[in-house]
């Protein structure tokens, strides 16, 4: 029996938030990607995306930007409505980002949770200069367990060759985020 004790004089902590369930595969998903419009988020989470579908033998059913109608939009909003009622219905689990400055990284985390929270897999990217704040703020918003991508810093700024490097290396830690434990 678990007892819960709350304290009159102290502030509510944060809704606790559960991983969606994993999926045992990721054959035949659709992976969609949520693009928050930083340089070269949608490049490295893109090539991710179809080197993840390449190795699983899922597919890339969206890759859109979190702004209203998929325009892009400031990376410090969280994901327009439309836009996260398309993605929900056009993927299976999604790759999202980039959280590499510290607005972006608090809506990148705020959108994986709320993707998390309707049922949909979602794994956050950021860097390795950003990493810890977004793991803080995941734990911080209800989801200390966030599914989250490391990269090297910077992302923008970074050549093609080196992100698409970056992004076949992540590939099979993608497939572990996606398809562990929950």
């Amino acid at each position: 029996m678990t007892v819960t004790i709350y304290l009159p004089d102290s502030e509510p902590g944060p809704e606790i938030v559960h991983l969606a369930p994993s999926p045992a595969s990721l054959a035949g998903m659709r992976i969609g990607v949520l693009d928050n419009g930083k340089p070269n988020a949608a490049l490295v989470m893109t090539r991710a995306a179809e080197t993840l579908a390449a190795r699983t033998g899922a597919r890339v059913s969206l890759v859109t930007k979190k702004g209203p109608q998929g325009r892009s939009a400031n990376a410090a909003i969280p994901c327009a409505p439309d836009i996260f009622e398309r993605v929900l219905a056009q993927a299976d689990v999604v790759i999202t980002g980039s959280a590499d400055c510290g607005s972006c990284t608090a809506y990148s985390v705020y959108d994986t949770i709320e993707l998390e929270k309707a049922g949909t897999p979602c794994v956050v990217v950021t860097t390795t200069q950003f990493a810890p704040i977004a793991t803080t703020m995941a734990a911080n918003f209800g989801l200390p367990d966030a599914r989250t991508l490391v990269l090297d810093h910077p992302i923008g700024g970074t050549s093609a060759a080196t992100l698409h490097e970056w992004a076949d290396a992540a590939a099979e830690r993608l497939e572990e985020l996606f398809t562990g434990p929950t």
